[in-house]
């Protein structure tokens, strides 16, 4: 080419084999870079090649692909690996919860039920957590902020850890005043974040030492503070403790457990409510001190009633639906259905996809719940099968009702033609709302 044209011309990264004097061969890679050599006239009399040897610029790109594909590949085996452990996990919490709200709806009002409702919730976010650690350090958790007290948080946070507490037999003050410390927070969210804050207390401390909570207003804030009497922090450890996965070093003897996870997401749920989290101590053996801040707001008559539709207004209002619930869990759907009933709907139920195709004729639901584990037949097929059936004469409407609650999973769901996809357990409000 160089003699044809009388330019220059260069190749990269050619792949050049070498016989080595064992007899082996080994491939190098280099970049050549052709020349014209040019005589008295003017003419090409020869070319220079000049040949850079590239072979570890190469090899250490391919080791870098091979390495993400590796990493990419393991993280898809996690994402499936959490799939599957969230269905098993919500499974058993869906009926728990639908129990407790037709409790609710039958007028049930006791300390140990709102004692049993707030757990099971709890349990949930735990689960979610659990589930969704990566997309809780990214930011990307939904937040369902209302007006709200500080007070509020607090009390759900120490009912949440007495257990804890009662078994470490730890004494905890609490100084927090009913009102006039408001933010607008998500009430569950925050109450995690100061459940994880005195869980960490009372791993971290001696049996029978104090814990205080306190709370006080400035001039733009509202500031939380959870300090204990506990084993402190190291000077060189203060700007890790809020890392993912750190823990302090312990002896054996004196493991508190955890996986390392409760500060960082205590910090990553602060940062998306707007605020900061910060931590002080004077070193180990003397303690240290929480502190969550929040922007302050003024909380009126107005902003105080909570957004959103109680079941009790639900009922009555809502026109009757012919629903059918395809769950291989008969608790979870045999709850599901009294709660609907009670709401004014025509319900059934089946176990599989064979037998809810056997009924989708005669029943000529509005509304199918589907979940999407189901043996025999998964939800996506079973949805397909459905619009497929002869004779349906309604506009049937396709509800996703399932443990799978990854991003993936619902984009998968919309796909298949799911009005909606609710994970497990199932806030009964807004599954009403999806059947007006």
């Amino acid at each position: 080419q160089v003699y044809a044209t009388g330019s220059p011309c260069e190749s990269k990264e050619t792949p050049s084999p070498l016989l080595r004097p064992d007899g082996s061969v080994e491939t190098l890679y280099f970049n050549f870079v052709y020349s014209p050599l040019r005589g008295p006239d003017g003419g090409v009399d020869g070319v220079l090649c000049i040949a850079l040897d590239v072979t570890s610029e190469v090899r250490a790109r391919e080791e870098l692909a091979a390495l993400r594909n590796a990493a990419e590949s393991a993280s898809r085996m996690k994402d499936e690996f959490l799939a599957m452990l969230g269905h098993e996990l919500r499974n058993p919490l869906s009926p728990m919860r639908t129990a407790l709200q037709l409790l609710r709806m039958r007028g049930a009002v006791s300390r140990e039920l709102e004692i049993l409702e707030r757990q099971v919730t709890h349990l949930t976010r735990l689960v979610d957590d659990l589930l969704d650690v990566s997309r809780i350090t990214r930011g990307k958790i939904e937040l369902r902020k209302r007006p709200m007290e500080i007070y509020e948080a607090v009390l759900r946070a120490v009912e949440v850890t007495s257990p804890l507490l009662e078994s470490r037999q730890h004494r905890l003050e609490v100084n927090v005043e009913r009102s006039g410390l408001s933010v607008n927070a998500d009430p569950d969210r925050l109450s995690q974040v100061l459940a994880n804050l005195l869980n960490n207390a009372a791993k971290y401390s001696d049996t029978g030492s104090r814990i205080r909570i306190t709370a006080r207003r400035t001039k733009r804030n509202v500031e939380v503070s959870v300090a204990d009497e506990g084993i402190g922090i190291a000077p060189e450890m203060i700007d890790k403790v809020f890392d993912l996965f750190f823990q302090q070093p312990q002896s054996l003897d004196r493991s508190r457990g955890g996986l390392g996870l409760g500060l960082a997401i205590v910090r990553n749920l602060i940062e998306l409510h707007g605020g900061k989290v910060s931590v002080r101590s004077r070193g180990l053996g003397k303690g240290s001190v929480f502190t969550v801040s929040l922007p302050a707001i003024e909380l009126t008559e107005e902003t105080a009633t909570h957004a959103g539709t109680p079941l009790q207004q639900i009922r009555g209002h809502a026109p009757a639906r012919r629903v059918l619930i395809v769950d291989d869990n008969t608790d979870a759907a045999a709850m599901l259905k009294g709660a609907l009933e009670s709401l004014g709907h025509i319900v059934t139920t089946a176990s599989d996809g064979p037998s809810a195709l056997e009924m989708v004729r005669a029943f000529q639901p509005d509304v199918a719940l589907l979940d999407i584990g189901l043996p025999v037949m998964d939800g996506y097929e079973l949805a397909r099968q459905m619009r497929r059936v002869p004779g349906l004469t309604r506009n049937l409407k396709l509800i996703a009702v399932t443990g799978y609650g990854l991003e993936a999973d619902r984009e998968r769901s919309s796909a298949a033609g799911f009005a909606a996809h609710l994970v497990k357990p199932v806030d009964l409000a807004e599954l009403a709302a999806h059947l007006t």
